[in-house]
Parts: C-alpha cells; structure tokens; sequence
C-alpha cells in the first residue's frame, strides 16, 4: 500500500471510496456520486486544502481530507473526513493517513490536534 498527496482526477474514486466507508454502520448513509464527488471537491476547495490517498494496487482504499483553519497565534488542520473502505477497516490504514498528515504538515509549522480515538 501507498500514501500519497490527493490530485484532482482522485476525485471521482475518493468520492467512491467515500461512499463505501460510510454506508456501514454507524452511519448507514446513502452517498450518491455525484453527492459524493460533491463534497470531497468542496472539501479540496477549502484554504489550503490538503488530501492523502491511501492506495493499493491502483485502487483507493482510504482518503483523508481536509485543510487549513488559521487562529490567532497558530494554524491548526482540520481532518473533514478520515475514511477507509469496509474491507480494509481495522488494518491501521487510518491510523498510517494520520501519521502521513503530521508529517506533511511538520514543515509548514501547521499543527494536527487528535481530539478523538481511532477505532483500528
């Protein structure tokens, strides 16, 4: 498996991707496409967006999306979506996107704050 920084043509399959992780529970949520390609564009858009793509063999397997929130002294990233497709969950794959996302954002003096636990 490989990380690597989202590119546009991404979208569609993020989207895809997207879709799958949340269409299990806890969510049960019915994701169309285009709905999907929607929001992962409008979270791409955002200032100083950033996204990972978890991928293997050519095909996504995990994506984590977000971007920068400036705040008075400091800026901090905030993670909009952290998703990997049902059969890859619980392999740390999440947890490997947001070792990937620290360190992309080390250099810029950009800080990640985990105010959740991760399931994997």
């Amino acid at each position: 498996m490989q990380l690597r920084l989202a590119e546009k043509g991404d979208i569609p399959a993020l989207a895809r991707a997207m879709a799958s992780a949340y269409a299990e529970a806890p969510w049960n949520e019915r994701w169309t496409q285009a709905r999907a390609e929607r929001r992962v564009s409008a979270i791409l858009g955002n200032y100083q967006a950033l996204g990972l793509v978890a991928e293997e063999d050519g095909a996504i397997v995990g994506g984590l999306l977000g971007h920068v929130d400036p705040y008075a002294d400091e800026d901090f990233f905030f993670v909009s979506e952290l998703f990997v497709v049902p059969e890859r969950k619980r392999q740390g794959i999440g947890q490997r996107l947001l070792a990937e996302l620290e360190s992309a954002l080390e250099p810029r003096g950009t800080r990640v704050e985990r105010q959740f636990q991760l399931g994997e």
